[in-house]
């Protein structure tokens, strides 16, 4: 077993989150080449998973289809086959009571987990590991849990592995630049928290700036089918030829080769931040309600940009103060303008 373990990561959720969580992949197929890894993830972010050269394969998780009552002899057929499958080990790194709970019930010998300090997750784990001190960044949190697993992350990896087919499908919807000298520009305008969306009309107005100041460069902007309002405002404000409106057209991984393609990423406290970071490219982000200590693009603190107001960060999903959080809106287009030329 020691050489070839078979390991089960339980992290179903969000697109950031998982994002975190690939490097203890990485680390432990590094460390044991013959692993057997298995992934629980949230069925609708499956896709991001797929076809992992390190994963011996997924474990779906359809929240609504577990959480229905006439589900339930479905669900313990579903326990009882994976209990089959036999586990050595699992590490849950999402530290909630459902997924402890999840963890448990797998009854692995060993199962590691997270202690996040708000619910009774621990109670189901064999080994818990508390986040080491409160800026602790989720990814060096997340890598605790390979300490009792005797692997110690010393090498580079390679975070997110290109995927060849995402990479060609996304090119017959995104126009590419014929002149390679264009600078491809990621606008990620909408995000799922009402207190950490920088308003609309500031990205409008930033993008105008750029525009001004360069005639060498093509946006793209990222988001969901829900986010296409805000797509086509930021195309009809601003010359229409020099942004592509992507929303809603992309799969997750045609998403991620969409970033790599990049060379600059506007963006608030998102998924796609997480990408963009994960494959070290330059990035603006923008952050009010949370700490860029703990959940910022990893190892890019240099490339967070705060207003400093005395109520951030809150924490809180919606701002109790202000219909337009005061934290993202005293973020200036022409702040952020002057960022975005000199990382250009």
């Amino acid at each position: 077993m020691e050489n070839s373990p078979k390991i089960l990561i339980c992290k179903p959720s969000s697109l950031g989150d998982i994002i975190h969580a690939l490097p203890v992949l990485r680390h432990i197929k590094l460390a044991w080449p013959h692993a057997q890894v298995y992934w629980w993830v949230n069925i609708n972010l499956a896709p991001l998973l797929e076809h992992d050269p390190d994963l011996e394969g997924l474990l779906l998780f359809d929240r609504k289809a577990w959480s229905r009552l006439r589900n339930f002899p479905q669900n313990i057929l579903r326990i009882r086959a994976i209990r089959r499958m036999k586990f050595d080990f699992v590490l849950d790194l999402q530290a909630l009571l459902r997924s402890a709970l999840f963890s448990w019930l797998v009854r692995a010998p060993m199962t590691i987990g997270l202690d996040e300090r708000r619910e009774a997750a621990p109670l189901f784990y064999h080994r818990s590991i508390a986040r080491p001190h409160p800026n602790t960044h989720a990814v060096d949190w997340y890598l605790e849990v390979l300490k009792p697993l005797n692997i110690r992350p010393s090498e580079q990896i390679d975070w997110m592995p290109t995927k060849p087919a995402a990479a060609e499908s996304l090119r017959t919807k995104m126009k590419i630049p014929t002149d390679p000298a264009v600078k491809k520009v990621i606008l990620q305008p909408c995000t799922r928290w009402q207190s950490k969306q920088w308003p609309l009309e500031h990205f409008i107005s930033c993008v105008k700036k750029i525009l001004e100041s360069r005639q060498d460069v093509q946006f793209y902007v990222l988001g969901s089918s829900d986010d296409k309002p805000a797509g086509e405002a930021i195309c009809k404000e601003t010359e229409r030829k020099c942004v592509q409106n992507l929303c809603g057209r992309l799969s997750l991984p045609e998403m991620v080769e969409c970033i790599r393609l990049s060379d600059l990423m506007l963006t608030a406290d998102t998924g796609p931040m997480h990408v963009a970071a994960a494959l070290k490219k330059p990035l603006v982000a923008l952050f009010g309600a949370t700490n860029p200590y703990r959940t910022g693009p990893y190892g890019k603190l240099d490339s967070v940009l705060m207003a400093g107001t005395l109520c951030s960060p809150c924490m809180k999903k919606h701002c109790p103060l202000t219909p337009s959080p005061k934290c993202m809106y005293d973020l200036s287009p022409e702040q952020v303008a002057r960022e975005l030329l000199a990382r250009l």
